[in-house]
C-alpha cells in the first residue's frame, strides 16, 4: 500500500505558499479536493496609505542630519576661549522659566 504525502487528515489545512493569487480548489495528481474549502473570489490587496512615504522620506532626511551642530559647537568654543561670549542673562532667565513651565503643564 502506497501513502499519498499529498493528503491531509480531515479537518486539517496546510497553509497556501505565499504568491500573488490563491491558489484556492487547486487539486493536484492523486488528491481528492479537501473537503471544507471554497474558492476564493477576490484576490487579497495591500494599500499603504500616503503617510507611511511621507514617514519614510522623513526618516531618511533625519538620517541625514548631524546629531550635534559641529559648525555651532565650533564657533562658541572659540567665542568662550576668546573670552567674547557674553550670554544675555535676562534671555537665559526668561528660557528657563519658560522650559520648566510646560514641564509642569505637561504632568
Amino acid at each position: 500500500m502506497k501513502i499519498d504525502p499529498n493528503l491531509q487528515p480531515l479537518g486539517e489545512s496546510q497553509p497556501d505558499r505565499v504568491s500573488g493569487k490563491r491558489n484556492a480548489g487547486v487539486t493536484s495528481k492523486g488528491s481528492s479536493q479537501t473537503t471544507g474549502l471554497q474558492p476564493a473570489s477576490e484576490e487579497d490587496t495591500v494599500s499603504l496609505s500616503s503617510t507611511h512615504g511621507d514617514v519614510q522620506q522623513l526618516t531618511t532626511a533625519l538620517q541625514s542630519v548631524p546629531e550635534v551642530r559641529t559648525d555651532k559647537v565650533n564657533a562658541l568654543q572659540q567665542q568662550i576661549q576668546s573670552g567674547q561670549y557674553n550670554p544675555d542673562n535676562g534671555k537665559l532667565a526668561d528660557a528657563l522659566l519658560s522650559e520648566q513651565a510646560s514641564l509642569k503643564s505637561k504632568a
